[in-house]
């Protein structure tokens, strides 16, 4: 069978987002929710997701006290997961900082806040720059934007811990 390319630009593709990701509509709704219930806006609530992601609150192992306060208020991960499984949210906070990966980085640059893998990570390389430091989140290892050599120290930390492992795992 011969395939005519030329007809393919008439044919439309919908592609499903990455199991990996969330899309913007549900990435909008959860910082929406979030701000909802804390009682701050929406753009305190992505600030308060992003810090809680930067500061590790994307691991499953991750202790519910994991927090960020922003403008006086306290948003911490237990509240975070109880409004994913309240409002049947479907993925998880590591999709969301995924699918925000380059804001996030936006933000914790900003104010100076380092990856939660910066200091292990660090501990093996003093040549790591403070922008690096930033970078060194465990879910910025699939990001394109994120610097080749920060990914490849990432995917080294992650291959020592989890070897022969698929990356795309929640």
């Amino acid at each position: 069978m011969s395939i005519d390319f030329e007809s393919l630009k008439s044919i439309n593709v919908n592609e499903p987002v990455s199991a990996a990701l969330v899309s913007k509509e549900e990435s909008d709704r959860f910082i929406s929710e979030v701000a909802k219930t804390a009682g701050i806006s929406n753009n305190q609530a992505f600030v308060a997701l992003a810090i809680i992601s930067q500061k590790g609150g994307t691991s499953k192992k991750a202790q519910g006290t994991v927090y960020a306060i922003v403008d006086g208020i306290r948003v911490d991960l237990n509240q975070v997961r109880k409004i994913l499984k309240e409002r049947g949210m479907t993925f998880t906070i590591r999709q969301w900082a995924r699918t925000n990966a380059m804001d996030i980085f936006k933000v914790c640059s900003h104010y100076g806040i380092e990856g939660d893998l910066a200091k292990k990570i660090g501990r093996n390389d003093a040549s790591i720059t403070s922008e690096e430091r930033i970078w060194m989140s465990n879910f910025q290892m699939d990001n394109p934007d994120c610097p080749d050599n920060v990914r490849n120290m990432l995917m080294r930390h992650y291959n020592s811990l989890f070897p022969g492992r698929s990356i795309i795992s929640d």
